[in-house]
């Protein structure tokens, strides 16, 4: 009886290692078809990403907006405890939403136009500067290894058809993407906000469902640890979005406010630029920088000097004064790593890369550290990173983190 017991178990164990197997080899068929086919693959991807748009920028919403919604509901919680979680709930929603898109219709209303002017007071002064070229072309031409001005006038003359066909065959195809591509942005923007209302009314369904997934497919004894690091990678991601965004519009408002004390024209525009590239960490204030200086240098060259001192300023508050008092130690990553996140981000994903590569590390590395915690200690030797008893760590020669 006891062998065929045994008999029964290996034979179990045989069939589930050979569906294994046989999964695997799916997987790694499915895969290499897919690299085998890479541009059919990235259209297919596209295609896809297009269509679930709306669902992508309603969840990126929402979990930018729950923060707020929770801070609500605290507030409200303090006043009335334990009672109405679904009005507080709907209240906080409300009030969240209506400062957030409150904001926007500011910046649209107030700033947009403002920022219009600026640009057309740019577009201006390089009409002045073409204006002054084409009447003294010898003085601009002097200096560059080109033929005389009269061959440079007759070339043009007799390429003139094609040249303004080149330039239409670019201009117009580029104001259709243009026009396409904002329609787009109205439509997933719309349907966005309205998805990320849902998601944040069924935040606990989902967080409910997701704990039950990982109770399911993890070990027993390791699904609450694999869980509290789950909400652990959450609060250093979010922790960072939400606490660099403050922090990116107070720098963003002081550098408007110290443009205005300074008399340095275009206050709004570059302070808008600015306050975005700040969410850049380290790297951000010097690309802001770079179209101020670029603007100033062909109204005073002393002027983009006093502007470039004027963001170093900022960058020093931000990086020892004013992140460190907004973020707090929501990342604990070292220059090195964020330069690491923000060179890969850029890389690979663009602008948009160079945003979330930072917060990105930041999970990698805590789960790095936590993988070889966890080694450490089933082999049983002291980490020497572990500050839970000091007095042993002084003993070692390695410096902690701290």
């Amino acid at each position: 009886m006891k062998q065929e017991k045994v008999l029964i178990k290996k034979l179990k164990m045989a069939i589930s290692n050979i569906w294994y197997i046989v999964a695997l080899v799916a997987i790694c068929t499915v895969v290499i078809m897919l690299i085998v086919n890479w541009s059919a693959t990235v259209e297919a991807l596209e295609k896809i990403i297009g269509v679930l748009m709306p669902f992508i920028v309603g969840f990126i919403l929402a979990y930018l907006m729950l923060p707020f919604v929770r801070m609500w509901i605290k507030l409200f919680d303090h006043i009335r405890p334990g009672q109405g979680m679904g009005v507080k709930k709907a209240i906080g929603m409300i009030l969240s939403y209506l400062i957030v898109l409150g904001a926007l219709a500011v910046i649209i209303i107030f700033i947009a136009p403002q920022i219009n002017q600026s640009v057309r007071e740019l577009v201006q002064t390089v009409q002045k500067g073409y204006n002054y070229i084409k009447d003294h072309p010898d003085s601009f031409l002097d200096w560059l290894p080109v033929s005389s001005t009269q061959e440079i006038m007759e070339h043009l003359k007799n390429n003139i058809t094609d040249i303004a066909t080149n330039t239409s065959n670019v201009v117009f195809p580029a104001i259709y993407k243009i026009f396409s591509s904002s329609f787009s942005v109205a439509y997933n923007a719309f349907f966005g906000i309205i998805i990320s209302l849902y998601f944040i009314w069924d935040k606990d369904f989902f967080a409910r469902r997701t704990r039950r997934l990982v109770r399911a497919l993890a070990p027993k004894d390791k699904s609450e640890q694999i869980w509290l690091k789950i909400l652990n990678c959450n609060r250093i991601f979010n922790g960072f979005l939400v606490g660099k965004a403050i922090d990116s519009l107070i720098i963003g408002i002081i550098c408007f406010i110290a443009m205005l004390a300074f008399g340095f024209p275009y206050p709004v525009l570059l302070s808008v630029i600015v306050c975005v590239t700040n969410m850049i960490p380290y790297f951000g204030p010097i690309i802001g920088a770079v179209p101020g200086c670029a603007i100033y240098l062909f109204i005073d060259p002393m002027m983009a000097v006093w502007y470039a001192l004027l963001i170093l300023v900022l960058q020093q508050f931000d990086g020892w004064v004013l992140g460190p008092w907004v973020l707090g130690d929501q990342m604990g990553i070292k220059p090195l790593s964020v330069f690491l996140g923000v060179v890969l981000g850029g890389a690979y994903f663009g602008v948009l890369g160079m945003f979330i590569g930072v917060p990105v590390v930041g999970v990698l590395q805590y789960l790095i550290g936590e993988i070889i915690k966890g080694k450490l200690k089933k082999k049983g030797i002291h980490d020497p990173l572990n500050t839970d008893n000091p007095a042993e760590d002084t003993k070692t020669e390695i410096v902690s983190d701290k």
